[in-house]
């Protein structure tokens, strides 16, 4: 009789075994469309460990093809399209115990015009090594760094590109970055927060305008005045 038993526990978990082995990346598109309507595809094949997301879109933005292979601890994914790439990872047993999005060792590039249009002073931003820990109340842990381009004119109205280089970190539940110019910090520096809806508050500083300005002025300035934006991330991006 107990060889019997062993038989029915053994079968069962051989054939559940192979059961989640071929369970399909399919599944997850219920909760797609449910939880995040603005990402739309073609198809999805392979399985949950190993599988491929065809013809995602952003917004009605064409992403790629996401490319995604599973063990027992992490999820990594990878895009590649001709000007935006992203690879990264999510810690699965953390996101699970958290109940947050553990975020790591992920970069991306974007080049396109395509989601840079409605900034057309950036050309181009990167991440390296970004790391983040997150839900939809906010940020708790952040690190890595960003890079842009920021076009603009020269004094004799040539295009001049500056290399800018942003530090992530988290502090109030909210999503925060110190930013500067390289390898001269005098032409741009400040910082910037991000709230769980996307609302930004950016303030920023320029040394170099501040020195051209004191040369015209009989009584110079003892500090650069700051300039402050605020808008919502989404808004800027897809908005009407």
């Amino acid at each position: 009789m107990k060889y019997f038993i062993y038989f029915i526990i053994s079968s069962f978990l051989i054939i559940s075994l192979v059961v989640v082995i071929n369970l399909p990346l399919r599944i997850i598109k219920p909760g797609m469309a449910e939880y995040f309507p603005e990402i739309t595809f073609s198809k999805i094949d392979g399985t949950i460990w190993s599988g491929k997301i065809y013809d995602l879109s952003f917004a009605n933005e064409y992403l790629g093809s996401l490319n995604t292979e599973m063990d027992l601890r992490t999820l990594k994914f990878y895009l590649n399209d001709n000007e935006v790439s992203v690879e990264g990872k999510i810690n699965i047993i953390s996101s699970i115990i958290e109940e947050k999005i553990n975020l790591r060792e992920t970069n991306f590039e974007i080049g396109s015009r395509r989601f840079l249009q409605r900034v057309p002073s950036i050309s181009a931003v990167s991440g390296n090594n970004l790391n983040m820990t997150f839900d939809v109340d906010g940020c708790y842990e952040a690190s890595g760094n960003l890079y842009a381009d920021l076009d603009r004119k020269g004094l004799l109205n040539q295009a001049v590109t500056t290399k800018m280089e942003v530090i992530l970190g988290c502090k109030d539940n909210k999503l925060i970055g110190d930013f500067f110019s390289t390898p001269n910090q005098d032409v741009l520096k400040g910082n910037f927060t991000v709230d769980n809806e996307l609302n930004y508050v950016l303030v920023a500083n320029s040394a170099l305008v501040l020195s051209k300005i004191s040369k015209l002025l009989t009584k110079p300035l003892s500090r650069a005045p700051d300039i402050k934006i605020k808008g919502n991330l989404y808004e800027l991006f897809y908005g009407d």
